[in-house]
This record gives C-alpha cells, structure tokens and sequence, in this order.
C-alpha cells in the first residue's frame, strides 16, 4: 500500500474498523494515531526530517510542491529547499485571473527563495461542467472548493504534494472572560485527497504536515502555539490569522499576507455545484470531522 505518512502511522475508519477506508451513506467518521517513538526535536529540525524522510520513502521521484502561496506549501517549499532536494514548483492559474492575488504571492516568493517555477493554466468553469463529479465520488469530496486539488495532483511530474495537514485547532467558544477549552479536528474532506490518490492509483502527498508524529509534536511545542492554546491571542478562534507568528519562529522572513481562495470572484460556481452535489448525494454526506481535545491529541501521540 501506499504511504500516507511514515510508516502510514496514522489512518482513518469508517463503522466497518477498516483502516484508508471508503465510506459508505450514514456512517461515523474517525482518525486514529499512532503514538511517537522518537523524542520530537525543534519544529525546524523536525521539517527537514520529515523532507528527508519523504524521498526516502519514494526514491527518485522529485517533489513537486503545489504551491498555492499560502504560507503552508511556502514552509513545505522551504524545507526541501534545506536539504537541497531541488524541488519542482507547480502554481495554478486560473481564467480570468481569478486567483491573481495567490499566483503574484506564488511567484514573488519563488523569486524571493531563488526558485524556478512552472504555471499551470486551469480552467475551474470547464472543470465543474466535465470532471468534477467524477473526482468527487473517486474522493468522496463534497465541497466544491476542495475538489480542483485533487486534479491538480494528477496534473503535475514528480511526487505531488499537498502542503496541508497542518495544525486545525479551535476555541470551544468565544468567551475569552475565561480559560477556554481547545480541540483539534480532522475533516473528512482533507482525507478525501488521500483517497483520491489511492483510488487512482498515484503516489503523492496530500497532508504534508502529518508525515510524521514528530513533526506534528514539534508544532504543538512552538511558543506561538503555547500562547494560542492558553487564549494569549484574544478573539482568534483558529489558527489562520496568527499561524505566522509560529512558521516565523523558523523563518522570520516569511512576508504578510491575507488568505484567499481564488474562489472569491466566483462563488456562485461553486454554489452552484454545491447544489448539483446535493441533489445526487441526496444531501452532503462527506462533512463529518474527528475532534478531540488539544490534551488529548498531544496524549495519545506523545510516548512520555
């Protein structure tokens, strides 16, 4: 089989207990973890390890990071870049420059870093009307926005990588009078680029940030992440808007910038596909997520 992460140390289930499996309608969605075996070292330590260890894994293939702009595939980007794995870099354009903002970010940083890059010309229009209900069952994806990237995986040379699998942790509530109750969640819709992969049969990487315990450990130990957990950024309920200030602990130069889509000029597009998907789903089965404490996350991963 193959690898998801290292030594596939973390899977996801379905009612029926079967590890990387598919559901089926009505049933409960869990991820399962296995636990470290090694002591995690520093956040910076840990990314080029995890860098080394995806060749390692996959010889010969080069990595292709699908770099969106966003500061996850930068992080990513940059680690290879550590290790001097001479990294492919892949950005999506779409039509009408409707993703301009992510692209100009892709390509100032690329050339900030010294990196050749390659633009892919996608149509999202001609996507919807022709291969994204196929994609969609193959994934079991149901969010319109989540589905180009399954296609973008098949379009690339190389190891695909998906920058993602990074950190999605949440306040309970929104009452910072008070110490607040942190949890960590797995959705299911970011597994369903690790099935796309599987039920096509292509060796790639869809959650980059979870190849391995360590690493995920490693993240948690950031002094940003400390801060956040304990509510010392008030009125922030996730991690997008301050998740900066942890990658810039490792790389202080990382530049401002706003997270965008590429979807904001044409959400009634998706919308749009969100509706044909219901009316075949018979609603939209494929939302569940596993969620546990921030506590019991580091628990059931940490060996001490």
């Amino acid at each position: 089989m193959m690898h998801t992460s290292e030594n596939n140390w973390h899977a996801w289930t379905y009612d029926s207990g079967i590890e990387f499996g598919r559901r089926s309608f009505n049933e409960k969605f869990k991820t399962t973890y296995g636990k470290s075996t090694l002591h995690p070292k520093s956040f910076k330590e840990e990314l080029i390890r995890t860098a080394k260890s995806t060749l390692d894994h996959f010889p010969g293939l080069r990595p292709s990071v699908l770099f969106s702009g966003g500061m996850d595939s930068e992080v990513v980007l940059r680690a290879y870049l550590e290790i001097g794995a001479n990294p492919q870099v892949y950005i999506m354009r779409y039509e009408n420059d409707y993703n301009l903002y992510d692209v100009s970010y892709a390509v100032t940083i690329c050339s900030m870093l010294n990196v050749d890059y390659k633009v892919i010309d996608f149509n999202l229009k001609r996507f919807y009307e022709n291969d994204a209900e196929q994609v969609s069952e193959a994934a079991q994806i149901d969010r319109p926005r989540a589905l180009p990237y399954c296609k973008f995986m098949e379009l690339v040379d190389g190891l695909p990588i998906i920058g993602d699998g990074n950190l999605s942790v949440y306040r309970t509530d929104n009452d910072y009078s008070k110490l607040g109750t942190w949890i960590y969640r797995d959705y299911e819709h970011e597994i369903g680029w690790t099935k796309y992969l599987l039920e096509k049969n292509i060796t790639g990487i869809a959650e980059w940030f979870k190849w391995t315990p360590e690493l995920v450990l490693s993240n948690m130990e950031l002094k940003w992440f400390s801060n956040l957990v304990s509510d010392q950024y008030e009125g922030k309920l996730g991690v997008n808007s301050t998740k900066i200030i942890g990658y810039r602990e490792v790389y202080p130069d990382i530049i401002d910038r706003t997270k965008k889509t590429g979807f904001e000029e044409i959400d009634q597009l998706a919308a749009e596909f969100e509706e044909f998907l219901t009316k075949k789903y018979n609603g939209l089965p494929f939302r569940d997520h596993s969620t546990r404490t921030v506590s019991e996350f580091i628990k059931e991963l940490s060996n001490v």
